[in-house]
């Protein structure tokens, strides 16, 4: 998602009768995060911020939704979720420098355009046809080939999906997402708008993804508010498109107070083959503009009851996964913004993994930044 509240459709369904029962089956999840409460060691994950960059807007460049590394290439892939309204569907190969004292370069090279099936690029998104809403990348970590979501539109019937490519952009095929995942637009039910598959992330062994909704399912529930949370769902599923498991992942109430307002998942990363990293992201309006805010958590799936992939989430039943917060996940001073994207970078010479973040300008003239940090455990 890009621009915050300014561009939630919520959808049909979801009403307030709803967001009582919802409420009490956040708590279980979000009673974690109580600070009386004790984080287990395997849940205590810290984070040393040790750097951060600008990127002017020029050539095109901006709205930044996905980011990976290429340790193959020693290149990082940047991604934008531009519906063709600054240049096709595309994404950048980059070369970003930095080490344990800071980042040091950052050197954009040619954008490469995506196609869809049949060699065409995506529609427009004042055009008929498929637009592409692109909101997470990833590289295929047994074959170097590449993985993109896109969020869909239910008034204008574009559907959501996971495309698989070649680096030269070109199809080379899908993972369907899961049926109740969908965009739907002739039921109260599925995806909404803007609210679609934001994160994606392999497994370590490359065998599956993870597949983040940004929030909850039109019968799931309703939206984040700042009285509430919500569910959304994170899905485990094989290349082909097969459910693995589902969970329901507790998202805050949006921080900060009440008018528009929103807050979903904006990215995911796999910390083993039982963790993940999950990227919360909100927005909201203040002072003419927009104030955003992420929040940094690790959830835990050992051991965790998964969801019916196949009906909607009862929140009088539903236990959500733990989440726990990532201790020193720190925005600067001055440096909040709308940050969409998130991937491991190289490791450092001494061997400790790093984690790279990056916003999502809207193509505001806004740089587009980088936040840099070290695994400190």
């Amino acid at each position: 998602m890009a621009g915050g509240a300014q561009r939630r459709v919520a959808g049909p369904g979801g009403g307030c009768d709803r967001a009582s029962a919802v409420n009490r089956a956040l708590a279980a999840g979000l009673a974690l995060l109580a600070g009386s409460a004790p984080v287990p060691p395997a849940h205590d994950v810290a984070l040393h911020l040790v750097g951060t960059y600008q990127i002017g807007q020029a050539d095109g460049f901006g709205g930044i939704s996905g980011i990976d590394y290429d340790a193959r290439r020693d290149e990082w892939l940047l991604a934008t979720d531009d519906r063709g309204e600054h240049g096709p569907a595309r994404y950048w190969r980059a070369r970003i420098g930095y080490d344990d004292v800071g980042v040091t370069t950052a050197d954009i090279g040619a954008a490469t355009p995506w196609r869809q099936q049949g060699g065409g690029a995506y529609a427009a998104r004042s055009q008929p046809g498929l637009v592409a809403d692109i909101e997470a990348l990833r590289i295929d970590p047994l074959d170097g080939t590449l993985w993109y979501a896109s969020e869909g539109d239910r008034a204008a019937r574009i559907p959501s999906f996971i495309h698989h490519a070649s680096r030269d952009g070109a199809y080379l095929g899908e993972a369907p997402l899961p049926q109740r995942l969908r965009i739907q637009p002739d039921c109260a039910c599925g995806g909404r708008s803007n609210v679609g598959p934001e994160g994606l992330a392999f497994t370590p062994d490359g065998g599956a993804l993870w597949v983040a909704m940004e929030g909850p399912l039109i019968e799931d529930g309703p939206l984040p508010d700042a009285t509430h949370g919500a569910l959304a769902r994170l899905t485990l599923m094989s290349r082909a498109g097969t459910v693995l498991a589902q969970y329901a992942y507790p998202l805050d109430p949006v921080p900060g107070g009440a008018g528009p307002a929103d807050n979903g998942i904006s990215e995911i990363l796999a910390l083993d083959a039982q963790r993940l990293l999950v990227l919360e992201r909100s927005g909201r309006r203040a002072g003419g503009g927009f104030v955003f805010d992420t929040r940094l958590y690790v959830v835990d799936v050992a051991g965790a009851q998964p969801v019916p992939a196949d009906a909607p989430l009862d929140p009088g039943k539903a236990r959500p996964l733990g989440k726990w917060p990532v201790t020193g996940y720190l925005v600067p001073s001055g440096w909040q913004d709308n940050y969409e994207a998130m991937a491991w970078g190289p490791r450092l010479a001494d061997g400790r993994r790093t984690l790279v973040v990056a916003s999502d300008n809207n193509f505001t003239g806004a740089p587009t930044r980088l936040l840099m940090f070290v695994l400190a455990n």
